[in-house]
């Protein structure tokens, strides 16, 4: 197998946008980076979403400088749990092998020292976002309202812009997004803005210029019987390049086609109800998928689909692709239903990272 590795000595900064240099803190040592798809025996993946690809840590390079530092790297190993995901392992003393937590020192010193994450996702930051939403006063959906009509679809556009850096890369990553964020969604906001444009323009007060009534709408002016040729059959055109994307990166590119050219983007519009649902479910699993990996929290019961022994990332997936056709806050509720079942206070949490934050920057 070859494997791609850093050739020069330069800072992160200097390197190419396509090229992903990672060093540890701890030793010095310049990690090897693999290409989507290879792999290699006896090494730790780590990290978060990032997009940039797979960062290994071959923990038998230069160990002794590790092990002076105090760390012994022979303990640690990767393997598969069900569902194809990798999860980083380690031996205790008495020879058992047990999950890595994410305080772990290895975990911690690679992670604080701001190295590239993995693009196997875990997505931590998306949990982070949804305990700050479940503590704003007037909750999740108030949260989410605050964040504007703008954001909603900003946040499609860099969604779609991941899913198309993923696609025929990475499928089950790609997959797992894609459920959440994909052209029927994309299409059906479109014809929710179309929709909303038409009645705003049709209710805004109306002028006159030589007898001829006009409305302005973001500082031009269009009359009345103008209104659906040059304001909204533009939008509609761009509706028809969204449709008929084939591919992620078409889609993508028909996306940001519409936002770039709808008149209206800021506050006034609402959010279209399916991107919100998309958004719960999104959020939901992903936040499930973290407790379960790294906070010891299990499957919530009392639902149909938990089964007493099964595998949680599993009853998991099966909830989410349940889910995935509108019921995203569905899943948004059992996530809740796992926050209480497994005693997890959000406001400890949170002060643990702020805390945490704090510590890594002293």
């Amino acid at each position: 197998m070859v494997t791609k590795k850093a050739t020069t000595k330069k800072s992160v900064t200097t390197k190419s946008v396509n090229e992903t240099k990672v060093v540890c803190p701890v030793c010095g040592t310049e990690f090897d980076v693999l290409a989507q798809h290879e792999h290699k025996e006896n090494v730790t993946v780590l990290g978060m979403d990032s997009g940039l690809g797979t960062v290994v840590l071959p923990v038998s390079k230069r160990g002794e400088a590790l092990e002076a530092a105090g760390i012994d790297t022979s303990k640690y190993f990767s393997i598969n749990v069900p569902g194809g995901e990798p999860m980083m392992m380690k031996k205790t003393d008495d020879g058992r092998a047990v999950p890595v937590s994410a305080d772990d020192p290895i975990v911690k010193a690679i992670m604080g020292g701001g190295t590239v994450p993995n693009k196997r996702l875990f997505r931590r930051w998306v949990m982070s976002q949804v305990f700050h939403g479940l503590r704003t006063r007037g909750g999740f959906s108030r949260w989410l309202y605050l964040r504007g009509y703008k954001y909603m679809w900003e946040q499609v556009i860099e969604e779609l812009h991941v899913q198309s850096k993923l696609y025929g890369k990475d499928p089950e990553n790609f997959a797992a997004r894609n459920r959440w964020f994909h052209k029927a969604l994309c299409e059906a906001m479109a014809e929710d803005y179309i929709r909303q444009l038409r009645k705003d323009a049709n209710g805004r007060p109306q002028h006159k210029c030589k007898g001829v009534p006009y409305v302005t709408v973001e500082h031009q002016h269009y009359f009345v019987s103008d209104i659906e040729k040059k304001l909204v059959s533009p939008m509609y055109a761009c509706l028809r390049e969204i449709r008929s994307a084939r591919t992620p990166q078409e889609l993508e590119a028909a996306v940001r086609l519409f936002w770039r050219n709808a008149p209206v983007k800021q506050w006034g519009y609402k959010q279209f109800a399916g991107w919100k649902d998309a958004y719960k479910g999104a959020g939901a699993y992903f936040t499930m998928q973290n407790l379960l990996r790294f906070h010891g929290a299990s499957f919530p019961k009392d639902n149909g689909f938990y089964t007493p022994g099964g595998a949680g990332l599993q009853m998991l997936d099966q909830a989410a692709h349940a889910y995935a056709g509108g019921d995203g806050w569905r899943l948004f509720g059992l996530m809740k239903q796992m926050l209480d079942e497994n005693g997890i206070d959000i406001e400890k949490k949170m002060q643990q990272w702020a805390d945490a934050k704090k510590a890594r920057r002293a």
